[in-house]
């Protein structure tokens, strides 16, 4: 008897965890509910080189005659970090930053005016690591106006927020 109550606890314990997994993986990831804006800087690069803290890892902006970057921190409800953005005019560099290992990210359109409006979609790498971040070498054209549009999704249908510098 006791032999048949330990077999019934072990398969009801094994149900309860396979409903488990395929509850939580069945799920999509909606760490950005209450996504919030903890920082945003914008610099003229003509003035630089330049430094601008933050607990991630700092933003430095090289002198660029005509240029201007920016760096946006966002945060979860609990405020956060959770992913960061920077635009670099000197070589036009686009640095993206996941800060946060849930299963979420945030996705960056990044367009620019002039050439029929090329952009791009770009989001960090989905590892383990601790600080995930992708470098971009966008190649734009000196002067011209930058958009980083952000959104919560890679079908660019929840937007979060825009940034715009110069190249």
């Amino acid at each position: 008897m006791k032999m048949r109550n330990r077999t019934i606890a072990s398969l009801a314990a094994m149900a309860s965890a396979a409903a488990t997994v395929i509850t939580m993986t069945a799920t999509p990831a909606n760490a950005y509910s209450g996504l919030t804006l903890l920082d945003r800087v914008s610099a003229v690069t003509d003035y630089c080189p330049c430094r601008f803290n933050d607990n991630i890892d700092g933003t430095y902006f090289e002198k660029d005659a005509g240029g201007a970057g920016f760096k946006v921190i966002h945060g979860n409800a609990s405020r956060h970090e959770v992913a960061k953005v920077e635009f670099h005019p000197y070589g036009e560099i686009l640095y993206v930053y996941d800060v946060k290992n849930d299963g979420d990210t945030l996705y960056y359109k990044v367009s620019y005016e002039g050439d029929g409006g090329k952009w791009g979609l770009y989001a960090a790498p989905s590892t383990s690591n601790v600080i995930d971040v992708r470098k971009v070498n966008l190649d734009i054209p000196e002067g011209r106006k930058v958009t980083v549009t952000v959104y919560d999704d890679k079908a660019m249908k929840k937007k979060v927020m825009e940034a715009t510098g110069r190249a």
